[in-house]
């Protein structure tokens, strides 16, 4: 099944926010100049971001696995003042939107990556990506789907797709991510650009350069600036990212890849036909190192994904991706399920699916899901036409 509707629950300035049947996820569509937006976003997560808050920053403090001046410096200053003026004055219109100073508010959008940094996380854990596009789809469209995998403790918390329409000529861009993430998770704008990350550490090291601009900040940019995945793909070619990861870029026209960043360098991994799996190894080849697989399964999810694609070849579309990404990669008995996919509605590994995106580039339609069985919803679909403002 699949639902489509979005009920306005807060309005805040130009900005509203909408469920989509229930209050698992909600939608925020944002008007204006990136301040206004982001007290816009501010004003209405204000009630929701104190469980992440308190999981992901206060619990280290509390700890002292870090102090609020360590945090503070390494992912609040460093990450701000490196920053673009738009995500500035996004970040200081969510601090006045909020209440709270700039600096708590950078802390809280880096605290993924903050808790990577203090090996208190299981890095971004086991994601899942698929891309189709030409002769494996049913009409010649690009077609993206995701899991997103990660620790138990972030079904708690609300997801949120936010819906940017900035006046100043940027993108309009839709991020799904955790409120008071706002770095880009799973990201589309309105060119049909998308983007996603997976983690990188059991490749790349799990290592943050502390001394440069924030890869996620810097991603959400290139989303607001450039209008195809070309584009994206030379910027990534020439940043030089804080931490290990592996972003999916895909566009309307069936440029597909996959970009594996070191704090050296980002490769692009092409595909070899009309399809392209990711998972969380470097699958490049010309890195020249042994690939790994990692405790989320990596390479058993990867093979399973790949098999499912081949089957489905020539008829793949919105429907398809939804069957496929909804196969789980176990049986009850911890065993790997026969002609299995890559989703875990419980922690069986070292994470689960917390929750999983369809995406059609070209029409901008996108569906949602939360797979875990106590927070458990229908496909959402959301017409982002409907959000983009021209």
């Amino acid at each position: 099944m699949t639902t489509t509707d979005l009920n306005l629950i807060k309005e805040s300035g130009s900005g509203k926010m909408f469920d989509t049947g229930d209050d698992k996820i909600r939608v925020l569509q944002l008007q204006g100049s990136w301040f206004e937006m982001g007290q816009q976003y501010g004003s209405l997560v204000k009630d929701l971001v104190g469980g992440i808050y308190q999981s992901m920053v206060q619990d280290l403090y509390d700890k002292h696995s870090t102090t609020e001046e360590e945090a503070s410096e390494l992912f609040g200053a460093r990450v701000f003042g490196a920053a673009s003026i738009r995500r500035q004055q996004l970040y200081r219109g969510v601090a006045d939107g909020l209440g709270w100073p700039v600096e708590k508010v950078v802390v809280l959008d880096q605290s993924g990556f903050m808790s990577f940094y203090q090996a208190k996380l299981h890095a971004f854990a086991g994601c899942t990506t698929l891309f189709a596009w030409g002769d494996a789809t049913v009409d010649g469209r690009t077609y993206t789907a995701r899991n997103q995998d990660w620790g138990e403790a972030f079904v708690d918390f609300p997801l949120v797709l936010t819906v940017y329409n900035p006046t100043d000529g940027s993108h309009a861009i839709a991020n799904m991510n955790w409120a008071g993430w706002m770095f880009g998770m799973t990201a589309i704008n309105d060119k049909g650009v998308y983007v996603d990350l997976h983690d990188g550490s059991s490749m790349g090291g799990q290592v943050v350069a502390t001394e440069r601009p924030s890869i996620g900040a810097a991603v959400f940019d290139f989303l607001a600036e450039c209008e195809t995945a070309k584009d994206v793909g030379n910027r990534f070619n020439g940043s030089r990212p804080d931490i290990c990861l592996i972003w999916d870029l895909a566009d309307p026209s069936g440029d597909c890849s996959s970009y594996e960043t070191t704090l050296a360098e980002c490769r692009r991994r092409s595909p070899e036909g009309t399809t392209l799996v990711s998972v969380n190894s470097f699958l490049n080849p010309d890195w020249g190192m042994h690939t790994r697989d990692t405790v989320s399964n990596s390479l058993t999810r990867f093979r399973n994904i790949t098999d499912r694609a081949s089957e489905a070849h020539g008829r793949i579309d919105a429907e398809r991706l939804r069957d496929i990404f909804d196969i789980p990669l176990f049986n009850e008995d911890g065993t790997f399920k026969e002609n299995g996919g890559a989703m875990k509605p419980k922690v069986q590994d070292a994470d689960l699916t917390n929750y999983q995106m369809i995406t059609i580039p070209d029409s901008l339609d996108i569906w949602i899901k939360i797979p875990v069985p106590a927070m458990q919803t229908d496909w959402r679909h959301v017409d982002l036409k409907k959000l983009f403002i021209d």
